[in-house]
């Protein structure tokens, strides 16, 4: 219960807080990132990529990006993340030149969160036909965090430092394109469920499913699931290398859209992460 009654918490009190002596560090307290070069396993033109508006099939290009995460209070934060594409011809209109996140996120087991994300074909310098960003095409999350019982828990561990980590998630999308139809639509939503097992220290593999109670909104570069695994560590100053796949895969028993869904679809992370 304690989990519940502080999420969302509000402490003002801790804005006024001085963190250190000095006041430059103090003005600057807050705030972390990483640095990221991203490779793709193939790389697809956007004419044979499947997609439309600023909403589309994942990236498939090399990346430079750079994140800056502002903490102000408790674990209400703001994100954003710039993208440099190595090979600017494979950039298609719904690959971002900036990604934005911001809300309520509380790792700790048995909270709720709230985060609101966009993806979407995001322009810096938006050209005739392109907008800055589109709000409405983002989505926002309900999440809440829990863990297994200790004693199923320890039939799937190897090593004392390993572990299980759940969340469940409600995901509302005020406005979709829709592939079928060639039209924006509203109302996208779907329930996913990620699962984080931590094999050993920062070694980890996890899953996350996803279920769309309206199945004729779910788009061919929707998931059923993704996944990934590698080496992650939080700590500032660190490096971390992961594979995700965040392509359109589907269950076998589901028909996959072409050239998406499987293992060479996903790209291989190397972040350096830091703290002010």
């Amino acid at each position: 219960m304690k989990g519940i009654s502080s999420s969302f918490s509000l402490p003002l009190r801790d804005l006024l807080k001085k963190e250190y002596p000095s006041e430059w560090r103090n003005l600057f307290h807050g705030f972390s990132g990483s640095f990221s070069f991203c490779y793709p396993l193939k790389q697809v033109p956007p004419k044979n990529a499947i997609g439309g508006g600023t909403q589309g099939e994942r990236r498939a290009n090399m990346t430079l990006s750079a994140t800056i995460t502002y903490n102000p209070i408790s674990y209400w934060f703001f994100s954003v993340t710039f993208y440099r594409y190595l090979h600017p011809q494979y950039q298609a209109p719904w690959d971002p030149d900036f990604s934005y996140t911001f809300g309520y996120n509380d790792w700790h087991p048995y909270t709720f969160s709230l985060v609101y994300s966009n993806y979407g074909g995001n322009r810096l310098f938006p050209k005739k036909g392109e907008k800055f960003t589109t709000f409405e095409e983002g989505t926002w999350s309900l999440g809440w965090k829990f863990v297994l019982p200790p004693k199923i828990e320890r039939l799937f561990t190897v090593h004392k430092t390993g572990g299980i980590g759940c969340s469940i998630h409600y995901n509302y999308t005020p406005r979709y394109f829709d592939l079928a139809t060639l039209s924006n639509k509203h109302s996208k939503q779907s329930l996913s469920l990620n699962i984080k097992y931590t094999i050993y220290k920062w070694w980890y593999a996890n899953v996350t499913l996803y279920w769309y109670p309206h199945p004729d909104q779910q788009q061919p570069w929707d998931p059923d699931f993704t996944y990934g695994f590698g080496y992650f560590d939080w700590h500032p100053g660190t490096i971390s290398i992961q594979y995700n796949n965040y392509s359109g895969n589907r269950f076998p028993w589901k028909k996959r859209a072409p050239n998406t869904g499987r293992f060479k679809d996903g790209s291989i992370c190397i972040f350096w992460s830091w703290k002010w």
